[in-house]
């Protein structure tokens, strides 16, 4: 952010800048309606065709309860490995060094729109290649992705163990 401090601005600029960067992904790879498989202890997606996989790097961003209406971040979950939220201490300290709560509070009142602005903010900050949205039960959880590469299925060891989503 610049030193006027233009949170609304600086946000939004990073929806447009994630929503870009989603479609390049997208179009590079011809990935829309591909199945996918995503493992937090790989760190990694899986966009899954008969023979090859497009696979990225994850980094959990965080997750939002219906149930609870509530925002976590993924630092603040101990059910997530470490591996696929490492990178997330540089957005914590990008709140600290701005004065952004919302970057900083472990967990606080949302709805699905703050978790897709917070999802979008930490990957601006990460400089990421794009972002995934899934849900499971009543969890919707937001991932950052980055290092887009194609692999034959035998070089994805966890995803030939499980079925694609």
């Amino acid at each position: 952010m610049d030193g006027e401090h233009d949170w609304g601005r600086w946000s939004r600029e990073a929806v447009e800048l994630m929503q870009s960067r989603n479609r390049a992904f997208i179009d590079k790879f011809a990935l829309s309606g591909w199945p996918f498989q995503w493992d937090l202890d790989a760190a990694q997606i899986a966009f899954v065709s008969a023979e090859s996989a497009v696979v990225a790097d994850l980094c959990m961003v965080g997750s939002i309860s219906a149930c609870e209406k509530t925002f976590l971040w993924a630092w603040a979950n101990e059910t997530i490995p470490s591996g696929a939220q490492e990178r997330l201490l540089d957005v914590r300290t990008f709140g600290t060094t701005h004065d952004l709560g919302l970057l900083t509070t472990a967990e606080w009142p949302a709805t699905r729109a703050e978790g897709l602005e917070m999802l979008a903010v930490a990957g601006r900050v990460l400089d990421a290649d794009g972002v995934f949205i899934d849900s499971v039960g009543d969890l919707t959880l937001f991932f950052v992705l980055h290092r887009f590469r194609t692999r034959l299925l035998g070089e994805v060891p966890w995803l030939t163990s499980r079925p694609a989503q």
